[in-house]
């Protein structure tokens, strides 16, 4: 592949992350619930499939710490976006999962954003 047949696909290959960039922040924006701490957390949980317990959710947030990422999570349990049910295996747990709703977005961005790269990516 010759110099300038390479930076053409490399070139939309940016503008296909951008394209990715701009659809995430159009549904999360107005949540206030958009930087990269809550991807981690909401692609972890999607991608466990099951609820997990609320101390495992608070891992997915790598780049915080156990307060802030308290924080992160219970603003999203407040505005809807994650659920917070009992754990039938300890009374003192609890689970956290996607909303319906955030798992039909993410699932729904995630096939978008797959076939942006898909084309930017043909030669």
């Amino acid at each position: 592949m010759g110099a300038v047949k390479k930076h053409q696909q490399r070139l939309r290959f940016v503008e296909a992350l951008n394209r990715m960039d701009s659809a995430w922040m159009e549904f999360l924006q107005d949540k206030d619930v958009f930087d990269i701490n809550y991807s981690d957390l909401y692609t972890g949980l999607w991608a466990k499939q099951e609820p997990v317990r609320k101390q495992e959710a608070l891992l997915y947030m790598r780049h915080l710490g156990p307060q802030t990422a308290k924080k992160y999570l219970d603003k999203a349990i407040m505005i809807g976006l994650l659920i917070e049910l009992p754990d039938p295996s300890d009374g003192r747990a609890k689970l956290i999962t996607l909303s319906p709703e955030l798992k039909s977005w993410l699932e729904e961005f995630f096939d978008h954003a797959i076939n942006l790269f898909r084309e930017a990516v043909k030669t």
